[in-house]
């Protein structure tokens, strides 16, 4: 609403309909403006000088007044009443007497309108010794009608009242509401000596100052009202503030606890100490056995508790107080249960006998989950400022709740699957076991069955030493490979203890080289080495490099065909984490591993040898490989295609992880 014209003017509007009309009073406030219909005492509000409204307000009640006192020159009259009761208006009547003749208040016309309205701009066009031309240009977009162009004729026509003179002849030269651009009336009074407006003065100004004592002591009632009006507000105001900061404060609290039962137990608390609740109950929808069901309570003594625990009812009947809550989501209070059609039978109702009863939904996501019930057991009922902070405070219980029901939901899944991991972990033992047991059996039958076919034929050819020869040959072959196969599975399944130090990578590569000799030079293969000169002694267990080495080594040669080549690179690199590694690279240009078993590589007894001439695969090789990186904290990876070889990559990293003094180390430190 636009603040466009004093209520002084409204005043004056109520008190004549009042004084003539007081029964058709009410008549002027209905419908009147939506802000003024809200207030809780419009005709205050409409009373109130300090107050302002908009033109069309006072247009409106211009008309009911024609309409209530069935005369349409009731705005020109109304203007009469206020010019002759000063009391209407102190402060209209202490500022238009102090001008004390109408000359001097013609003068100071617009002065005298922005006091108490907007909608207009006053012209003096000529003013003479007894007589006067105005123009009224009323602004545009304000909604102002004849009837307050009435009011100003009536005003201008009967302000020497204020001075106790004789009323201006005024005639209304042309009209705005009529289809003129503005206003105009011509004013003219009659003529007074200079001794009479002497005495004017004096006596206006005396007039003045008695009027504007009494208008301070007016005003003065109503500043303390004003006061104690604003006093209590901010009494209200601090309640409120501090009742949302405890909301606050209790809301983080209870969302930051996951632990069903604990929460519960702060829960309790909180209605205890912010919603000034004595006794309270919880009950949480099932939607798989449809019942609402009793979860928690507090404020009870131990009998009727251990009698309401077990309380639940089904969610179709909707005659129950509670269910009736968690069907509609809409809180409900009785404040006297004892004329209620509540069953009195009810455990709730027969143990706690309560006098009055709130119930308050929990609701999260649009979805009903359980509700609050509380009660009053002194007569007094739930205070509304307790059903009020309830109200605010239970979305935030809803979504507390269900988040610890979700984190308990998912703790025991977590621990389902602990124990399904316990499980597989166990069956994987077993068939870990089995394969072992399968494979051992597989590997070690065949060179002993070999054997043992040689030792059957022994006494019939032991003179044939070209059988002899062979028989020596096969046996230590077969006895060799039956060696590996155990050495590796003890390596296995009884792994040594670790001996980290610092030492030369490329002195031990070179070792192995010189170890894997006979088999590159039968072969003709060349291994190549490029080395990063930079990189010194670093910290590994030298053994356990030695059989990584070794294992690479021994399966290039294997699959790489006579005359090819194998690389061996080492080089100072960053790991994805931003940490300093040794990268040593193994590559051949054998006849590579296809797709479909580069997965599968470094799993224990899988083994691609069988596709070569040797046939003498374990299948743990790699695998063990893989075991030993891991244990420098380090990885392996391959890089492969058919036909073009293979490239197995192996990282060392530069800080190994604290060893069993709990001190990190690095590959540059010296001992």
């Amino acid at each position: 609403m636009e603040k466009e014209t004093s209520c002084i003017n409204c005043r004056a509007i109520l008190d004549y309909v009042k004084e003539r009309e007081p029964g058709s009073l009410e008549r002027l406030f209905a419908d009147l403006d939506p802000e003024i219909d809200a207030l809780p005492d419009p005709q205050a509000f409409l009373r109130d000088p300090n107050h302002w409204v908009s033109c069309a307000v006072v247009s409106r009640l211009m008309d009911r007044a024609k309409l209530i006192l069935r005369d349409d020159m009731a705005a020109y009259k109304i203007a009469r009443y206020a010019a002759e009761n000063v009391a209407l208006g102190y402060a209209q009547g202490i500022i238009v007497k102090a001008f004390w003749s109408i000359k001097k208040g013609l003068k100071s016309l617009q002065a005298i309108n922005d006091k108490w309205n907007r909608s207009k701009q006053v012209e003096l066009v000529k003013i003479g010794k007894n007589e006067a031309v105005v123009r009224l240009h009323w602004k545009p977009g304000m909604q102002v009608t004849k009837d307050i162009c009435l009011y100003n004729q009536g005003a201008y026509t009967f302000m020497p009242r204020i001075w106790g003179g004789a009323p201006v002849e005024l005639k209304e030269a042309c009209c705005f509401f009529e289809g003129a651009e503005y206003c105009e009336y011509h004013l003219k009074w009659p003529k007074r000596n200079r001794f009479y407006e002497v005495v004017s003065r004096f006596y206006t100004s005396k007039s003045v100052l008695m009027e504007t004592i009494t208008e301070m002591e007016f005003d003065k009632k109503i500043i303390e009202q004003k006061y104690e009006e604003v006093y209590r507000l901010n009494q209200e105001l601090n309640q409120k503030i501090r009742q949302i900061t405890a909301i606050q404060d209790t809301g983080k609290a209870i969302l930051s606890v996951l632990d069903f039962e604990r929460l519960l137990a702060v829960i309790m608390n909180i209605l205890f100490s912010v919603c000034k609740i004595d006794r309270a109950i919880i009950m949480l929808v099932n939607e798989e056995t449809g019942y609402l069901e009793f979860l928690h309570g507090t404020g009870f003594d131990s009998a009727a508790k251990e009698m309401i625990k077990n309380y639940r009812v089904p969610l179709h009947r909707v005659s129950n107080m509670l269910v009736r809550v968690t069907s509609t989501g809409r809180s409900e209070y009785i404040p006297h249960v004892e004329g209620s059609p509540l069953k009195k039978d009810n455990v709730i109702l027969a143990q706690g006998k309560p006098t009055s009863a709130f119930v308050v939904p929990l609701i999260t996501r649009s979805k009903v989950i359980g509700v609050i019930a509380t009660d009053g057991v002194d007569g007094r009922g739930v205070p509304e400022e307790t059903r009020e902070t309830l109200e605010i405070f239970s979305p935030q219980i809803a979504i507390a709740i269900e988040n610890a029901r979700l984190y308990r939901s998912l703790q025991e899944r977590m621990e389902d699957v602990k124990r399904s991991q316990a499980l597989l972990s166990r069956a994987e033992k077993f068939s870990f076991l089995g394969n072992l047991a399968a494979r051992l059996a597989h590997e070690i039958k065949n060179p002993l069955t070999a054997i043992g076919t040689f030792i059957q034929l022994l006494p019939h050819k032991y003179e044939d030493e070209e059988f002899r020869k062979d028989f020596y040959e096969i046996a230590m072959e077969e006895t060799m490979r039956v060696n590996k196969l155990i050495t590796e599975l003890l390596d296995l399944v009884k792994p040594r203890e670790t001996h980290f130090a610092h030492g030369d990578l490329h002195e031990l590569i070179n070792k192995m080289i010189l170890l894997v000799s006979p088999q590159s030079k039968a072969k003709n293969i060349a291994i190549r080495c490029d080395f990063d000169e930079t990189i010194g002694p670093i910290w590994m267990d030298s053994e356990m490099i030695k059989q990584v080495i070794l294992n690479l080594l021994s399966n290039a040669l294997e699959f790489t065909p006579k005359g090819g080549r194998i690389e061996i690179e080492t080089r100072n690199s960053i790991r994805e984490d931003k940490s300093e590694a040794i990268r040593i690279e193994v590559r051949d240009n054998g006849i590579g591993i296809p797709p479909s078993d580069l997965n599968r590589i470094f799993e224990p007894y899988f083994t691609t040898k069988h596709k070569s001439s040797m046939h003498s695969g374990t299948g743990l090789g790699l695998f063990i490989a893989h075991k030993h990186m891991q244990e420098h904290g380090g990885t392996i990876e391959v890089n492969s295609k058919v036909e073009e070889g293979a490239t197995f990559v192996c990282t060392i990293p530069r800080k190994f992880p604290p060893d069993k003094d709990g001190r990190g180390t690095t590959g540059n430190d010296a001992h």
